[in-house]
């Protein structure tokens, strides 16, 4: 694959010369990308900082990832900082690529700053967003090898962020399973908001018995 690789350039660089053409992005995007499969990000790196054209986001997230994968995460995030200084706005496929390798990387307060960044620009992170930062919060060699410690708030503002934005009811189950299994429960302001859409009819009761954990009496909060 690499060989062919190295022809495909070669016979782009071939045709520029004999008939006075530039590649579109497509065609740069998808040599990229072979690179970063093939693992010589480093070689697609060098393609995107020689090319002529603008680079679009599946450019700087194709490059991104290749970083990430590659263990190179202080590049990668310089890439995302270029992409948004550069005007090629990052989409969703862009955060997830990038907080999924902070997360596997120890950037676990990093990762939740960059979640935060999602929600001041208004975008709807997602179940899979939502899903990478409680993967790398229930890491606890990764949370002790960045010096964080995430909390009861930390758990349950993502819990709360996940149902306000409308995600669906299996889903929200698994976060909260997840959620519990690495020794967390809802706080008052969570169950606030479940009591909340279990009256308007979003929810069943089952779901509360579940959010709060065997040791909390919920008694009282489903009188």
């Amino acid at each position: 694959m690499e060989n062919r690789l190295d022809e495909a350039n070669q016979m782009m660089k071939n045709l520029m010369v004999s008939k006075g053409c530039d590649p579109d992005i497509v065609t740069l995007n998808i040599l990229i990308n072979g690179y970063c499969k093939a693992k010589r990000v480093d070689d697609g790196m060098t393609l995107f900082r020689n090319m002529k054209l603008v680079a679009n986001t599946v450019t700087y997230n194709t490059l991104v990832q290749g970083f990430c994968r590659s263990g190179k995460l202080n590049v990668a995030k310089e890439l995302f900082q270029e992409m948004v200084s550069e005007g090629a706005h990052p989409d969703i496929v862009t955060y997830g690529i990038l907080l999924d390798g902070l997360c596997d990387n120890g950037e676990l307060e990093k990762a939740l700053e960059i979640l935060d960044q999602m929600h001041n620009s208004k975008m709807d992170p997602g179940i899979c967003i939502y899903s990478i930062i409680i993967h790398g919060m229930c890491n606890a060699k990764k949370m002790k090898e960045d010096g964080y410690e995430p909390n009861y708030c930390t758990y349950n503002t993502i819990i709360r962020a996940h149902l306000r934005d409308g995600g669906d009811l299996a889903t929200s189950v698994e976060l909260i399973e997840e959620m519990n299994r690495c020794g967390f429960s809802a706080d008052a302001s969570t169950i606030k908001m479940v009591m909340d859409m279990l009256v308007d009819g979003r929810l069943d009761k089952s779901f509360l018995d579940m959010l709060s954990g065997p040791s909390q009496d919920k008694s009282s909060l489903l009188d």
